[in-house]
């Protein structure tokens, strides 16, 4: 793909391409970064403490002080106003459009529902996980990056937004950056992480309140117990794949629910899967809302046939 084609830099698409992650520095305004601090804050009664065989975390390297969880929730999109705003506000990012547009296409579409984690000190991180391959070295589909012709492809993208300071050795998000191609399960004593110093393979990257990390599901990755300067370390996990694929189910239960108190372009990302072909909507590089067109003609004999507008 030229440069100037995509919502990628030439630079950026290079990156992206060989080590599976991407930092855009300073997307995030400093007030919606304290807006969903102090919404969070104004909700922890609704996290779950990971115990017991909830924890993520069963190798050495990432179980923290064993005693405490990380905590969860995924309940932001639906919490009561104003705290769900800035939420749904980060659903729908205007940098961040155009690099989804490129990485997953256009019609992208919510996966997974949204998730918030929180990290005390000393809590547990999460074992290396993800992957191209699963542990008996087959293709992970469901994961799977993929490059040709100049084009790539997402089927699992992470977008997320850190809410707290992190510097290289505090802990939280960890990755190996290139494991998105690789065709080899990950070996025992590379996943242990118990020579970090002899093996430079692993990153912790730097990141700040207001950055956006985009990931593939593809690439190894997982988080080191929290360490950092902060109380805690709090980020916010969205998830997009291509407009006809699908992974998690939540938008069976929740779709319908949140498309009515939604604006249209975070509408737009809510749809449940099926192709561009058939008049579905997308956001332009731009923001703004396109649709495809399927025919009249080819409606209506849709319809004669199958009993419906769409096969």
């Amino acid at each position: 793909m030229m440069s100037g084609m995509g919502g990628l830099t030439a630079q950026q698409r290079y990156l992206f391409d060989l080590r599976g992650f991407l930092i855009l520095r300073n997307i995030i305004p400093t007030e919606e970064v304290a807006e969903a601090r102090q919404a969070i804050s104004a909700n922890l009664h609704k996290f779950h403490e990971r115990k017991g065989d909830l924890r993520n975390s069963r190798r050495e390297a990432f179980q923290g002080d064993h005693v405490k969880g990380r905590l969860d929730c995924g309940t932001m999109l639906s919490w009561d106003k104003p705290h769900c705003e800035v939420f749904r506000r980060f659903l729908v990012i205007p940098q961040v459009i155009p690099i989804i547009n490129e990485l997953c296409g256009k019609g992208y579409r919510l996966d997974h529902l949204p998730l918030t984690i929180i990290q005390y000190k000393n809590a547990e991180g999460f074992d290396l996980h993800g992957g191209n391959v699963d542990e008996s070295g087959q293709w992970m589909t469901d994961l799977s990056y993929d490059c040709r012709y100049g084009k790539i492809s997402c089927n699992l993208l992470n977008v997320a937004v850190p809410l707290d300071k992190v510097e290289p050795g505090d802990g939280g998000f960890v990755i190996i950056p290139g494991s998105h191609k690789a065709n080899f399960p990950i070996p025992p004593e590379i996943a242990d992480c118990d020579k970090l110093d002899e093996n430079k393979y692993l990153v912790n990257p730097h990141l700040n309140p207001g950055d956006v990390l985009l990931f593939t599901e593809a690439a190894t990755h997982g988080a080191f117990p929290w360490k950092g300067s902060s109380e805690s370390r709090r980020t916010v996990f969205y998830r997009f794949c291509p407009p006809n694929f699908g992974y998690g189910r939540g938008y069976v239960d929740k779709r319908e629910e949140l498309a009515k108190d939604v604006t249209e372009q975070q509408r737009v990302v809510l749809q449940p899967p099926f192709t561009g072909r058939l008049n579905r909507y997308h956001l332009e590089d731009d923001g703004t809302i396109g649709c495809t067109v399927r025919s009249k003609e080819k409606l209506d004999y849709d319809r004669a046939v199958f009993d419906s507008e769409y096969f």
